[in-house]
């Protein structure tokens, strides 16, 4: 008998196993997870980005500005020249003599203004006693002296009023005091005068006077 033709028989046994370790097999592989491969989706798939373009290079920047508008020049108005060959001097006084010079406008030179001259100050006329009371100038002589037998004299200075009345009298020097005092005394009482005047306006004035006191 041919080892071909021979036939086997296979025992339940070995069929059991054999599918089972088959199962299995399947089972495994049917459970196991499955592994996907993911792929990153691009955060910008489908949305449009706005692309700044890039700052133009030198050579570009100076292009532009040199075909730029440039901005208008200020140009000032032409300043007269035309001077005159015989210009007129124009000044605004003179040092020496105070004059004040300026220009006639005529171009024909130099116009001086001069101040109007000083007013001649009013003529002062003194005091001068007034004749009608001419009597009444000599003081009377003190008792005391006159017995004695003593002469002398007094001089007093004295203001003349407007009025030509003396408002003050003051002792300069007498041989003896009471000549003074009767001096003073009589011209503060008693003495007139024609008042001092300046131009044409009656003025004070102050005069020194002396009298003598003599025994006849």
């Amino acid at each position: 008998m041919s080892y071909a033709s021979e036939t086997k028989r296979t025992s339940p046994a070995s069929m059991a196993l054999a599918i089972g370790v088959n199962g299995s097999i399947i089972l495994a592989v049917a459970l196991s997870p499955v592994i996907v491969e993911q792929i990153k989706r691009d955060p910008f798939e489908g949305r449009s980005i706005p692309v700044e373009p890039l700052p133009p290079k030198q050579d570009e920047q100076k292009q532009d500005s040199d075909t730029r508008p440039l901005d208008p020049v200020y140009v000032p108005e032409p300043v007269n020249t035309n001077i005159p060959n015989d210009p007129v001097d124009i000044r605004t006084g003179n040092e020496e003599t105070g004059d004040i010079v300026i220009a006639d406008g005529t171009g024909s030179g130099e116009t001086l203004i001069k101040d109007p001259p000083p007013e001649p100050p009013a003529i002062f006329s003194a005091a001068t006693r007034d004749p009608r009371f001419a009597r009444d100038f000599q003081p009377d002589y003190p008792s005391n002296l006159l017995q004695r037998e003593i002469e002398g004299s007094a001089t007093v200075r004295v203001l003349i009023g407007s009025d030509g009345r003396v408002h003050e009298a003051q002792l300069v020097r007498a041989t003896h005091p009471d000549f003074g005092k009767a001096t003073v005394k009589q011209a503060l009482k008693a003495w007139r005068f024609r008042p001092a005047t300046r131009g044409d306006v009656a003025v004070e004035d102050w005069q020194t006077l002396s009298v003598r006191f003599t025994i006849d």
